[in-house]
């Protein structure tokens, strides 16, 4: 009590109050809000959703064309929306609802028209004047100058990672290049072409043995077909009465001349003389040569 008593007695202070304040008082905003914390917001801007705003138009049908008549003049509605010829004074209210409507209808049709015209000359000028401020920042940003940060770390690029930032890489050799490859081009198609006639002349020489009749074909059938189809022996397989084919090793004998036969061993050059002639022929001529 004591305490209390010398409390009383002591001055009492003033404590100033501050009437205007620019930050708002935590009692005006309650615990349960979520502003109740203050959180430092980004210095970016917030991103705005897109706001989905219904009642928009759909894209109408294109109604005019290039080559049709010009749908606007007067000229189009008279022919397809002609008034009537002569005006009488109406019978009743059901002809006169009748006139009414045809009016309604002839002028919705005539202005509905027009709108779409009117809205498509819009949507026409919208694309002309976007393309051409596409077009102009396009080439705003193509034909800009290097940027600073850009001029400032280019000395530590490359040669070749420079010149292929500046265009593609510089190709001195580029035309001797195109004319051998088209030269390689023209002999390859050469080539071909010369194997397309061969192959069509050895087909005219060997077309003289082609079957064409009947009669060509019973005189084939009757003299593979018979008893002793390999000649007037009793041979019954063809190597028996032809011999066996010829190997590796018989082929590199007989251009060594190490032959065992004696009469192969002992034969002139003669045929195989013969046979490089006939291929020198050929090659001269270009083209078979019969035996």
């Amino acid at each position: 009590m004591s305490c209390l008593s010398r409390f009383k007695a002591l001055p009492q202070t003033s404590i100033p109050f501050r009437p205007f304040t620019t930050s708002p008082q935590l009692s005006a905003i309650g615990p349960e809000s979520p502003k109740f914390i203050e959180v430092p917001q980004p210095p970016q801007r917030q991103q705005n959703k897109p706001r989905d705003i219904k009642g928009t138009l759909p894209p109408p049908r294109n109604i005019f064309h290039r080559r049709s008549a010009p749908k606007t003049d007067e000229s189009y509605f008279a022919a397809t929306i002609p008034e009537p010829s002569h005006e009488t004074e109406p019978k009743d209210d059901r002809i006169a609802w009748k006139r009414r409507m045809a009016a309604s209808r002839r002028s919705n049709l005539k202005e509905g028209i027009l709108e779409l015209h009117e809205r498509k000359r819009k949507h026409e000028t919208f694309v002309k004047i976007q393309g051409y401020r596409n077009s102009k920042e396009r080439n705003r940003r193509f034909y800009a100058p290097q940027r600073e940060d850009e001029r400032l770390t280019s000395p530590t690029i490359t040669a070749a990672t420079s010149s292929l930032q500046n265009g593609p890489i510089p190709d001195p050799k580029r035309e001797a290049r195109i004319a051998e490859r088209a030269a390689r081009v023209a002999a390859k198609e050469a080539a071909r072409a010369e194997a397309r006639r061969e192959a069509l002349h050895t087909l005219y020489m060997h077309a003289r043995e082609f079957i064409t009749t009947e009669k060509q074909l019973q005189d084939k059938i009757d003299n593979i077909f018979t008893d002793h189809p390999f000649g007037a022996t009793n041979e019954t397989n063809i190597w028996d009465a032809y011999g066996a084919p010829r190997t590796v090793q018989d082929m590199l004998q007989k251009v060594n001349k190490t032959q065992k036969t004696a009469v192969l061993f002992h034969e002139g050059p003669a045929l195989i003389t013969g046979q490089r002639l006939k291929r020198i022929g050929e090659e001269l001529t270009g083209g078979k040569m019969e035996d």
